[in-house]
């Protein structure tokens, strides 16, 4: 296999056997395992323990452990809002997207249980290809298409006259889509060069960033294996 195939490859895949995927809700449904939070648009962690799992009734249950008052009054504005839950269990770790349904009344959250699963394979850090015009990196030194993209780093598209003695850029912005992500350090240092590419590393970018990159991450991926189903 080449480099440029493993580089292309996501670093999560959805969960597809059947058999693997009641292992995993055989797991969550016995050990009560624990999850970090997100909420669509809102970059604020939030954690918690899934108590129970229907799948009859296609509902579980979340209890929480630390639940800011921002997630608290976001959740509590309408059901259906989007979630997205990392959880981390002793044979694999899974990310999934699902919708509220209701607060109960002892403080816990009901969520719909979700369409897809998608493992971990290889690295702690999500790392996704990116359809074509859907990222970019805007530098002092031009505008690069992203190819793939983690909350760690990424790999984008550089000119045959791109200098092999840049080693790091300072003031960048990530452009996914129509959100612009920026801070006074935010910057890149180079890692790898292919013959029409390049990885680098990012520094200067704080957790809530990494947040809605992670966010914006889950959704690339069902676009991912979308476009593979129909290749």
């Amino acid at each position: 296999m080449s480099t440029r195939r493993v580089h292309r490859s996501p670093t999560f895949q959805q969960v597809q056997e059947t058999a693997e995927l009641n292992r995993i809700l055989k797991e969550i449904r016995k050990f009560k395992p624990e999850v970090e939070v997100t909420i669509e648009h809102h970059p604020v962690l939030s954690q918690g323990r899934i108590i129970d799992w229907h799948e009859e009734k296609r509902l579980f249950t979340v209890e929480w452990i630390k639940i800011p008052d921002e997630f608290k009054e976001s959740s509590g504005r309408r059901t259906g809002l989007r979630a997205f839950f990392k959880v981390s269990l002793f044979s694999v770790q899974v990310l999934f997207k699902c919708e509220l349904v209701r607060r109960l009344p002892d403080g816990s959250y009901q969520y719909r249980t979700p369409e897809v699963l998608y493992k971990n394979q290889k690295r702690s850090a999500l790392r996704v290809p990116l359809a074509p015009g859907s990222g970019a990196l805007i530098t002092p030194l031009g505008v690069f298409t992203l190819t793939d993209l983690s909350t760690s780093g990424a790999r984008f598209e550089i000119p045959s006259s791109f200098s092999k003695k840049i080693h790091q850029i300072e003031n960048c912005v990530l452009q996914l889509k129509r959100k612009k992500i920026s801070t006074p350090r935010f910057g890149i240092t180079l890692t790898r060069r292919f013959e029409d590419s390049a990885g680098c590393r990012f520094h200067g970018l704080n957790e809530a960033i990494h947040i809605e990159i992670k966010q914006f991450l889950i959704e690339s991926l069902q676009d991912y294996f979308k476009r593979v189903k129909t290749k």
